[in-house]
């Protein structure tokens, strides 16, 4: 059985972790949002204007209490005003360090599963909890629920959970054209015209297993 580290932990993340982390959310949300810089390099010395640009980001108000919900951390605004203004000096790798002083990684436990413990239990479980405690309706989901349908109804939770393992599971995420003919693609009021893709990940299983592979290849 794939294994690593299992036991409660205080572990912060480090400012290159968080720095990955948002490389990683460019990287997939950036092709979605027609807004954004697709070809924008985040690194650790852009500023926080270009950092913004690069993924037509909010002020920093409304930034700082999205961070704040995303890492699951409590920092004031104050503090936050000092770190993201003014945006044209300030730079991303501060943004990094604050986070990483505060934000604790999430450690996955086994679960027993028919007596039995199962890492693969552990993680979905985790998810599925830290899903609910941002709004998301987890009532019917399971292993085998569509992870795209998920994605598309919950996108800012979902992909923040995904990201913030740590891992790079998902090799892409686009949009298709669900509907077909001539009438459908020249009217863009019609409901549900499109769907997302995740391409190998289907199923919320399917994006454990990734999960735990990804932390073994991490781990060695």
């Amino acid at each position: 059985m794939p294994y690593f580290k299992m036991t409660e932990t205080t572990e912060k993340y480090s400012p290159e972790e968080v720095l990955e982390i948002f490389k990683e959310q460019h990287r997939l949300c950036s092709p979605l949002d027609p807004e954004a810089d697709l070809w924008a390099e985040i690194t650790a010395e852009m500023t926080i204007r270009e950092w913004r640009w690069a993924r037509d980001l909010i002020s920093w108000k409304g930034l700082s209490e999205f961070l704040n919900q995303e890492f699951r951390i409590d920092i004031s605004e104050k503090i936050w005003f000092e770190t993201l203004e003014p945006a044209k000096t300030r730079r991303l790798i501060d943004v990094c360090k604050l986070i990483s002083s505060h934000a604790t990684k999430e450690y996955y436990k086994s679960k027993k599963l028919f007596g039995q413990p199962c890492l693969k239990a552990g993680v979905f479980l985790t998810i599925k909890r830290n899903l609910e405690q941002k709004g998301v309706n987890v009532s019917e989901l399971s292993p085998s629920s569509s992870f795209p349908e998920y994605l598309d109804k919950y996108f800012s939770p979902v992909l923040e959970e995904i990201t913030l393992t740590g891992t790079k599971t998902i090799e892409i995420i686009q949009t298709k054209i669900e509907l077909k003919g001539f009438w459908n693609a020249i009217n863009i009021f019609t409901s549900n015209k499109y769907e997302i893709s995740t391409g190998e990940i289907k199923t919320f299983r399917d994006l454990v297993e990734k999960i735990i592979e990804e932390k073994e290849k991490n781990k060695a």
